[in-house]
């Protein structure tokens, strides 16, 4: 299924794209927020240091291999031709595009799910659009592969699309499952610094929040948020718990390397196989 963009949003997914690059071939992403936050710790125990700067490295490691992989994005994701129980559509978060899902894709495929694509939408517009579209693609993919529903997984700002579709853009049944990684469902400071509908939407305490926060709780989707309390860009900790949501919080993974890794590609298998 192939998705058209302008010439004016392929120009600024390049920018983007060679923006976030250079942010993580210098190490000014993770290194910069993560060491922020470790200096923000510094008033308690001397030992949590440590550990937080090999959180670092290791999200470092991820975040220069997801730039390196960044082409294969070009490309359709593991699992294409899988056969399980429903199609899954991967959203992904800001800047970023399908090859983020690499890792996870191919757990997911080896346990028999699928199939699997990719949907990418222009991440400096408004969330109400990207849901939009993400609806039109649903519906697409539905037709196509005459399944009644989809499963959703959505890193990051791709979360936040998939929760306004499921629960404001009319997605509650159509998607049987929406899992969300990293996504700052209460907003995240660091969005601020950013460029696009997404540095006013995706702050903490903006109208769109608020929206979602009222929004009517989905009856046939099912959602689960994983995250991380050492998420630089996304804590844990700075996101309310949403009711009748199930929640999976790790302790020791970056917000990449929550995509890459085996444990959370387990514990979403045990929720799309229910």
């Amino acid at each position: 299924m192939r998705q058209r963009l302008s010439a004016r949003q392929l120009f600024w997914r390049g920018v983007l794209a060679a923006a976030a690059d250079v942010a993580m071939a210098t190490g000014a992403y993770p290194w910069v927020p993560h060491l922020a936050r470790a200096a923000l710790r510094r008033r308690g125990p001397p030992d949590e240091i440590g550990p937080a700067l090999g959180v670092a490295a290791r999200e470092w490691a991820v975040a220069l291999a997801a730039s390196a992989a960044r082409p294969i994005g070009f490309l359709g994701l593991p699992g294409a031709r899988g056969r399980g129980p429903r199609p899954i559509v991967m959203v992904h978060g800001y800047a970023m595009n399908r090859a983020n899902f690499v890792p996870l894709a191919a757990r997911l495929a080896r346990a028999g799910l699928g199939p699997i694509v990719g949907f990418e939408y222009w991440t400096l517009g408004k969330t109400a659009s990207a849901a939009r579209r993400l609806g039109r693609f649903v519906d697409e993919l539905r037709a196509a592969t005459g399944a009644p529903q989809v499963d959703v997984i959505g890193h990051s700002m791709g979360g936040v699309v998939g929760r306004y579709y499921v629960t404001l853009g009319g997605g509650d049944g159509a998607v049987r499952n929406l899992i969300t990684i990293g996504s700052p469902h209460s907003g995240t400071d660091v969005s601020a610094i950013g460029i696009g509908r997404p540095a006013v939407e995706l702050v903490v305490g903006s109208s769109l929040m608020a929206r979602l926060e009222a929004a009517r709780r989905p009856v046939h989707t099912r959602i689960t948020v994983i995250g991380s309390r050492v998420d630089a860009l996304v804590p844990a900790a700075d996101q309310a718990p949403m009711a009748g949501v199930d929640s999976v919080v790790y302790p020791d993974l970056g917000h990449l390397s929550l995509l890459a890794s085996r444990r959370v590609a387990e514990a979403i298998i045990a929720r799309l196989r229910r």
